[in-house]
């Protein structure tokens, strides 16, 4: 029967005045750490598909200095510049170009991970809510988390 005996633990008050309060603070804080957790996943999706746009907006530019460049160059071979200016100047616009392929390959990525950032937040909710609803709505103080961990 020893086994049954409860001993108070840290932040525990063992039936000293403001125990349910410390046990209150507790489930308030985990239902705060559940919102922020599920604040935080939205937030970083919905950055990330802000930098997806950001990348693709630099993407357009790049392009559109690139054909410039290349305007340019048959600018300077109809005003007779030498060959080799003109032909550095089309290889400085087929660089740009080049880097075209990886960030769109990088945008990619981020509009992927900016929806999977949503997936797991929603997921977050689905696997959750109802526990973190539960938790709040108690009329009893909640036992602290080690009680509900896999031993």
């Amino acid at each position: 029967m020893a086994d049954l005996e409860h001993t108070p633990q840290s932040g525990e008050s063992g039936g000293e005045p403001g125990g349910a309060l410390v046990a209150a603070g507790g489930v308030i804080a985990d239902a705060v750490t559940y919102v922020a957790v599920v604040t935080e996943l939205a937030v970083a999706g919905f950055r990330l598909a802000g930098l997806s746009e950001s990348v693709r907006s630099t993407y357009r530019y790049v392009e559109r200095c690139a054909r410039g460049v290349d305007r340019l160059a048959d600018q300077m071979a109809g005003l007779a510049v030498d060959a080799d200016t003109v032909a550095e100047h089309h290889e400085a616009a087929a660089v740009m170009r080049s880097v075209l392929e990886a960030a769109e390959a990088m945008a990619s990525s981020l509009e992927d991970l900016s929806t999977l950032f949503g997936h797991t937040a929603n997921e977050h909710v689905t696997d959750y809510g109802t526990v973190a609803d539960a938790a709040q709505s108690m009329s009893v103080p909640m036992a602290e988390a080690e009680f509900y961990s896999n031993r």
